[in-house]
C-alpha cells in the first residue's frame, strides 16, 4: 500500500489551506463530530485513536469526556495546529504525525474514531486490518464519511456554479480510488470492514443541512475555493481564480436565507463496527 500521493497532498498547499480554514471548517462539521461521539460513547480512561484527525477538533472533544485520545494524521501543518489548540486549552489529547494505516499504538486501544479521515487510503482493506490489529478484544470503531457527491449540495453547488468556466468537466475518480466520496456506497464500506476483520458493521444515514463558513458571500466563496473538489480542478486546469470566485459568490447569494446564512444539504454515513 502506497499512500505517498495523499501524504504529499496534505503536507503541501492543501494542508496549509485547511489550517487557514480550520475554525470555519470545524464549526461546519461540528454536527458530525457529535454524531460520531454519540455512536462511539467514549468512556473515562479509554484509550482512543482519532484517525486522520486534522486539526484535532474531534480529538479534543473526546478528551473532554475523560478519555485518553491520540490524534494521528499525515499532515504536519494540521498536527502543528492541533498541538497548539491542545496546549491552549490544557487538554490531555496528544497528536502524532503518521499514517494511521501503518501506525502501531504503544498499547492496545478501546476505540477508533474518525470525522471524515478514513476515505483516503490507497488500500482501505489493509488499512482497516492494521487498525483492527491495534484494538483490544471487543474494541469499537465509529466514523463519519460522506455519501456520494451528488447527494452533497455543499460540495456540488460550487462545482455547478463554476461549470461554465471549466475547460473540461472534472473527471470522476476511478472506482475504489481514495478521495472524500470514496466511501459513498454502503455496500463498499461494509465489504471493506468485513474483509479487514471487523464485525457487526452497520451504517446510519445522516441527512440535514450544514452552515457554510463566512460572514458574507465573498468569504463563503473563498472557503469553497479552498475546500472541496473544486480546488483541485482550479489548480489542474489553471483557471482564473477570481472569475471562479465571482461565479460562486453569485450562487451563494442565490442560496442564502434572509439572515445571510448559506445552509446546504449534506449526506453522511455514521458507521460503527466491532473488533
Amino acid at each position: 500500500m502506497d499512500n505517498t500521493a495523499q501524504i504529499d497532498y496534505w503536507n503541501g498547499a492543501a494542508g496549509q489551506k485547511w489550517v487557514k480554514e480550520a475554525d470555519g471548517l470545524d464549526a461546519m462539521l461540528l454536527p458530525f463530530a457529535h454524531a460520531v461521539l454519540d455512536a462511539a460513547q467514549p468512556g473515562p480512561g479509554e484509550r482512543v485513536i482519532d484517525i486522520g484527525c486534522g486539526a484535532g477538533a474531534l480529538t479534543l472533544l473526546v478528551a473532554e469526556n475523560g478519555a485518553e485520545p491520540i490524534g494521528v494524521d499525515v499532515s504536519s501543518p494540521l498536527i502543528d495546529l492541533a498541538r497548539r489548540r491542545a496546549a491552549a486549552t490544557g487538554s490531555n489529547a496528544t497528536f502524532q504525525v503518521g499514517d494511521a494505516s501503518a501506525w502501531t499504538p504503544p498499547e492496545k486501544l478501546d476505540l477508533a474514531i474518525s470525522r471524515f479521515g478514513v476515505m483516503f487510503f490507497a488500500d482501505p482493506v489493509q488499512a482497516f486490518s492494521g487498525m483492527r490489529a491495534g484494538m483490544k478484544p471487543g474494541g469499537r470503531l465509529a466514523f463519519a464519511c460522506w455519501r456520494p457527491l451528488l447527494e452533497n449540495e455543499w460540495a456540488l453547488a460550487p462545482m455547478v456554479a463554476a461549470m461554465a468556466l471549466l475547460k473540461a468537466p472534472p473527471a470522476p475518480p476511478p472506482p475504489g480510488s481514495p478521495g472524500p466520496f470514496s466511501f459513498g456506497d454502503a455496500d463498499h464500506v461494509k465489504r471493506v470492514l468485513t474483509e479487514s476483520g471487523w464485525s457487526n458493521a452497520r451504517l446510519a444515514a445522516w441527512d440535514g443541512k450544514i452552515e457554510m463558513p463566512g460572514l458574507n458571500e465573498d468569504e463563503t466563496a473563498e472557503f469553497m475555493l479552498d475546500i472541496g473538489p473544486l480546488s483541485r480542478a482550479i489548480a489542474e486546469q489553471e483557471l482564473d481564480r477570481s472569475a471562479v470566485k465571482s461565479a460562486i459568490a453569485k450562487r451563494v447569494r442565490e442560496l442564502s436565507d434572509e439572515k445571510g446564512r448559506t445552509r446546504l444539504k449534506a449526506a453522511v454515513w455514521i458507521v460503527e463496527a466491532s473488533a
